[in-house]
């Protein structure tokens, strides 16, 4: 899908978490960087990837994007419009039209209110008439691969899959323009996954969406992005068009979640590679340097001394690493 002007510019982004410990008396112990100065652009109609490994931030980073919490400093300019200062009317107006897509829908769902009420639930909340809603409620099942009918059921009584849909059905109430989608494939089997990225990507290209894709599986990334962002430990390492990043990253976290990607062997055996040892959400001593260089295989001197600026390896390819210096 062709890509517009910029819709989101996210730039300087930090939230932190405080660490309490004590066994009497609760204290301060330190601080968790959950993001770190993340800055980037999603430009309307594009779906732009945001991976890496469980506890690095992509999560926060959506949840900012959408104004669930509140950045302890950085902007977030929507449309042109700076989200952070807006008050709560403006706000809660603007928020039509962003949505969110949870990796379980379900567990966003009142388990005692039928599909239709889930699904209308926004248009309830913004005013909207009960007819307005139903009708509504007929034309989305269908564009989701769900008969109309099936307003009148209960989540229980969908598959997995089915569930997602409805989830999509309702971010799609209010006719957002921009979607965070949290991990919305990762608890579904590949088969269905495949089924729901589609579904995803037809509802783009009709409607003009622009994705904020969060995932730790590269695969379904590379499908359904037109760029990749890769975070680590709540900075952002490498930004690139997908089949740039894939064919040449730059980055060593970056090649290392690439290897870890599971490929099958002659004769049906699966292999992966990973860089020694594993993220950490405990706080780095000052933040220090590169944070990966305590995994790195080519790591310098300077690494642990200088956080590395980012260096373009090709135009809108750019990489947080000393090795591109």
């Amino acid at each position: 899908m062709s890509q517009g002007e910029p819709l989101v510019v996210a730039a300087g982004l930090r939230k932190t978490y405080p660490i309490f410990g004590g066994t009497l008396v609760k204290r301060r112990t330190g601080t968790v960087h959950a993001v770190d100065d993340v800055s980037f652009v999603i430009r309307r109609g594009e779906t732009l990837g945001l991976v890496g490994e469980s506890g690095c931030g992509k999560s926060t980073t959506g949840r900012l994007v959408m104004r669930l919490i509140e950045p302890d400093a950085g902007s977030i300019r929507f449309d042109r419009v700076e989200l952070t200062t807006l008050g709560r009317r403006r706000r809660n107006e603007g928020r039509r039209r962003l949505q969110l897509m949870f990796q379980d829908p379900s567990s966003a769902f009142n388990p005692r209110m039928r599909v239709g009420r889930i699904v209308s639930e926004p248009m309830r909340l913004a005013g909207a008439t009960g007819k307005a809603q139903r009708d509504r409620v007929a034309e989305l099942l269908p564009l989701v691969g769900l008969a109309a009918e099936q307003a009148e059921r209960f989540p229980h009584q969908f598959s997995g899959g089915q569930r997602q849909r409805i989830g999509i059905a309702r971010a799609l109430a209010l006719r957002p323009e921009l979607i965070v989608c949290d991990e919305p494939v990762a608890a579904l089997d590949v088969s269905v996954q495949a089924q729901v990225v589609n579904l995803l990507q037809d509802l783009q290209d009709q409607f003009g969406l622009t994705y904020l894709f969060i995932s730790h599986d590269l695969r379904v990334v590379r499908h359904i992005s037109d760029r990749v962002a890769v975070m680590y430990l709540g900075r952002i390492v490498e930004l690139a068009p997908t089949a740039e990043l894939y064919g040449s990253p730059q980055h060593p976290y970056t090649r290392m979640l690439l290897d870890a990607v599971p490929k099958t062997r002659p004769g049906g055996a699966r292999a992966g590679s990973r860089a020694a040892g594993e993220a950490s959400l405990a706080p780095a001593a000052g933040r220090q340097g590169c944070l990966f260089a305590p995994r790195c295989p080519h790591v310098m001197p300077r690494c642990r001394e200088e956080v590395p600026a980012f260096r373009e390896a090709a135009p809108g390819h750019v990489a947080a690493c000393h090795l591109l210096g």
